[in-house]
């Protein structure tokens, strides 16, 4: 049968179509048929005492039964199976549909967490890059009238054009390269070469300023000044020592005496934090460049954000013991951490930023409770090597 739909109308139709039934024989021919037929024994009661049966209304009855009976029952055969038919279709639909979401948003899931883990999030310059390379380090003028400290890694064949066979010192790096370091390329405005002459003696920088240098104006500019001084110049030397043109020591006004030098080898050493640029760039850079004198305390004071400007690195509801050996810092971290539950990016923050505050105490970090043995080329069976310096900038970025 076809899936039409039925109602009382079509009921009524289609009854009234069924052939009516009409027999014009005597009852008399309709006896002696079903007499010749052998209906009835004749040895039994004799014909006159038995009560003569009209068949015909009941034939007739028992037709129009079978008719109703086979046209309900297909009828409600029908309704059952379309009834049946279209939920089962729906339910399958679905099942599909869900199925459909449930295998996508696995299937983006699973590609996000692939794609992160083929792509290299580290931003942190590390022991095994160094071969065939040579570090360039700057202070870029952020947003925040601070520094963010930069790293390139220049090739030696480039290093080899430009000085010959001889191995560059950090002023000399910076007085060749500083020049051509794209800064707008990245986000930042351009601050490189500092103005007057940047020259060496020893383990000191000494930058020799002229009369209407640019970093005395204000507060903030005097903070960036100092600051970008450390970061560009603190890989290579001890430190920085102000000059005016005559040979004198260059005063700032609002100190109102004489700079005294700028120690590159503090004894207390910075953590790191999150800095975003205007144009959303993230950076990991000491916090106002607060330091601290050991390890543990510079380590749990990355938790604390003491202003709107540099962000915690460390992941929400973490929580972390420290302890020390000579040479490491034990992280351990008080429930197990599944990375994987969490941006990898944010992650790899968080770990990098450990990194980088324990190796300005000359040390390596072991991280304990971690879900994951291997993740992003980290072994955390063993302790993680002490990164050079961070924010690596590809040299074909900002050195066309």
């Amino acid at each position: 049968m076809n899936h039409e739909k039925w109602d009382d109308d079509k009921i009524e139709e289609l009854l009234s179509n069924v052939p009516k039934i009409h027999d014009h024989r005597s009852k008399d021919d309709v006896f002696k048929r079903l007499q010749d037929e052998g209906v009835f024994e004749e040895e039994l009661v004799p014909m006159k005492q038995k009560k003569k049966i009209n068949w015909l209304p009941f034939i007739i009855s028992v037709a129009a039964i079978l008719v109703l009976a086979i046209v309900g029952t297909s009828f409600t055969k029908q309704m059952n199976q379309e009834s049946l038919d279209s939920t089962a279709q729906e339910a399958k639909e679905i099942s599909n549909d869900a199925s459909r979401i449930m295998d996508t948003g696995m299937e983006e899931e699973s590609m996000g967490l692939m794609v992160a883990e083929m792509t290299n999030l580290s931003t942190a310059v590390y022991p095994d890059e160094l071969e065939d390379k040579t570090v360039f380090q700057l202070g870029l003028a952020s947003d925040a009238a601070d520094s963010v400290p930069v790293t390139v890694l220049i090739p030696n064949e480039r290093i080899q054009q430009d000085f010959g066979n001889t191995n560059p010192t950090g002023v000399a790096l910076y007085n060749q390269y500083a020049e051509n370091f794209n800064e707008s390329a990245i986000g930042f405005r351009e601050y490189h070469p500092f103005v007057g002459n940047i020259s060496e003696q020893g383990n000191q920088v000494i930058h020799t300023l002229p009369s209407n240098q640019p970093y005395d104006t204000a507060s903030a500019s005097s903070a960036t000044y100092t600051a970008s001084l450390f970061d560009t110049f603190h890989y290579y030397y001890d430190e920085v020592l102000l000059r005016n043109e005559d040979g004198s020591i260059f005063e700032f006004s609002e100190a109102g005496e004489p700079s005294k030098p700028i120690p590159l080898k503090a004894k207390g050493q910075f953590n790191y934090f999150k800095h975003t640029q205007a144009d959303g760039s993230e950076y990991l850079t000491p916090n106002f460049r607060a330091a601290y004198e050991t390890v543990e305390e510079a380590l749990m004071a990355m938790k604390e954000e003491t202003n709107d400007i540099y962000k915690t690195v460390i992941l929400p509801e973490v929580e972390y013991k420290i302890s020390t050996t000579e040479n490491i810092v034990v992280v351990t971290f008080t429930k197990q951490l599944d990375l994987m539950n969490y941006d990898q990016g944010d992650a790899m923050q968080m770990i990098e930023g450990i990194l980088l505050t324990a190796s300005g105490f000359n040390k390596q970090v072991l991280f304990n409770n971690i879900a994951q043995i291997e993740w992003q080329g980290f072994n955390f069976a063993d302790p993680l090597p002490m990164p050079v310096a961070p924010n690596e900038i590809p040299y074909e970025t900002v050195f066309q």
